[in-house]
């Protein structure tokens, strides 16, 4: 069983999420939080909030708010996954609003149309993931993972996802303890996120928080308008804490989308937490409950390059196990196999001498009988080699000796004709026998008779082999 620990901490709170399981069995086991209004604190508020937890072991994901991250959407002239890379590289190099070696970044794609694609880029200072990489290092936390809050979110919501797809894309608005996230969600994917820098106890303090909630969901749907065309809220899904459900009827009659109420606990199963510090589990648990390969990577250069190492070292050590597991297994199997193959040779041994002699009268009549199956096989080739040639030579061609020279295994044809260019028209005939590789004019002679003027020639045919 794996254990997953999300880390987050806001500027009241730390909080922390437990996962335990692989795969489709993986459960919440814990969301707890701890007052803390220091950077100073945040150590000691990690450890007291570890105790009992196997951390050593764990997978460790630590989450940067959202207001943390600056995101471009950006679209370009390409779909393939190289260009893209490249395109995106230059294009944060040039448009970050600090210096590149001075930022982590990464990437997601949100559509491809027409050859193009568009992209959302999501950098963060690298001062910030250094102060929150030195925190978990002080906690005793082997981290694995940055991610953005946002990507909690989605987590979430794939847990309480409504079933009717017509409602995507869906904003959900989680409200938290020092902030809240509005992400925009369609299927398995964010299209676009922001963060305002306002909690539940500002939400309460302030009057007509329904019509400044709407005003923050009217401007967060301006945005997407502008960033993608085209693309249109479908339905509010409010979260997190607060009264809710008091706020859903007037979101409904001022923006005039279908909206959900649900409770952020709900969709995360049972799981212990600590009611005397109230907080939105949506960002931890839903983050605990997510395939870390799906998040969003703020990591460091180096710390991705140092958890790669560490990867392959797992592996080459769990394959090395797993080799000399079956090394020793292999031994076992060839020490019962040498023996049986010993105790068949014996038994082969002593049917090999009482049958001897009857095997060697065999292998006699048998290389024989191949001697005499290959000399008939020779035998009706030439016979059908010559009834060939027999049939290939015209009337005007005087045949006067055939000779098969069996040491060079060539078939002497000498006759006369009437021409030189009848021997070459004869050559021709005889080179498309079916059973004849080649064949070769070895010489020809003009001489006078008394029929007239003759050429006298010899062939050299060469016989497939059998």
């Amino acid at each position: 069983m794996s254990t997953r620990i999300v880390v987050e901490w806001t500027r009241s709170s730390v909080r922390l999420a437990v996962a335990e399981g692989r795969g489709a069995h993986l459960r919440l086991r814990m969301v707890q939080s701890r007052a803390s209004d220091a950077a100073a604190d945040t150590p000691d508020a990690l450890r007291d909030l570890l105790k009992g937890v196997n951390a050593r072991a764990a997978h460790v994901i630590g989450v940067i708010s959202r207001e943390q991250v600056i995101t471009r959407v950006v679209k370009f002239p390409t779909t393939h996954a190289g260009e893209l890379a490249q395109m995106t590289e230059l294009y944060a190099k040039a448009q970050l609003p600090y210096p590149r070696e001075q930022s982590v970044m990464d990437s997601v794609l949100l559509q491809q149309h027409q050859g193009f694609s568009t992209m959302a880029i999501i950098a963060c200072r690298r001062d910030v993931i250094d102060r929150s990489l030195s925190v978990l290092r002080q906690a005793g936390l082997p981290i694995a993972l940055f991610t953005v809050s946002s990507w909690g979110i989605l987590g979430w919501y794939r847990q309480a996802r409504p079933r009717d797809e017509r409602h995507e894309p869906a904003l959900v608005v989680n409200v938290d303890d020092a902030r809240t996230d509005l992400v925009l969600i369609a299927g398995e994917s964010i299209l676009s996120s922001r963060s305002v820098n306002q909690g539940v106890q500002e939400w309460r303090g302030a009057q007509e928080t329904a019509e400044l909630l709407a005003l923050e969901v009217e401007r967060s749907v301006s945005s997407i308008r502008k960033e993608l065309p085209g693309t249109e809220v479908r339905s509010l899904i409010l979260t997190g804490l607060g009264p809710l459900t008091q706020w859903q009827g007037a979101l409904t009659q001022r923006l005039g989308l279908p909206v959900m109420a649900i409770d952020a606990r709900h969709p995360l199963k049972s799981w212990k937490t600590d009611p005397a510090s109230p907080i939105s589990p949506v960002v931890v648990g839903g983050l605990a409950l997510s395939d870390p390969h799906t998040l969003l990577n703020l990591n460091p250069p180096e710390l991705r390059l140092s958890l790669r190492d560490q990867q392959q070292t797992r592996e080459l050590v769990k394959v090395s196990g797993l080799l000399l597991g079956a090394v020793a297994m292999g031994a076992v199997l060839l020490g019962v196999e040498v023996a049986r193959q010993q105790h068949d040779a014996r038994h082969l041994d002593q049917v090999l001498s009482a049958v001897g002699p009857t095997a060697k009268q065999l292998q006699e009549h048998a290389r024989f009988s191949r001697l005499v199956t290959t000399t008939l096989a020779s035998r009706r080739q030439l016979a059908a080699n010559l009834a060939r040639v027999f049939q290939q030579t015209p009337e005007t061609i005087a045949l006067e000796a055939l000779t098969f020279e069996r040491a060079r295994r060539e078939l002497i044809v000498r006759g006369s004709a009437p021409s030189t260019q009848a021997v070459l028209d004869y050559l021709k005939q005889l080179e498309s026998i079916e059973g004849i590789a080649g064949a070769e004019l070895k010489y020809s002679t003009r001489r006078m008779t008394a029929a007239g003027e003759r050429t006298d020639f010899e062939l050299v045919l060469r016989p497939r082999s059998a």
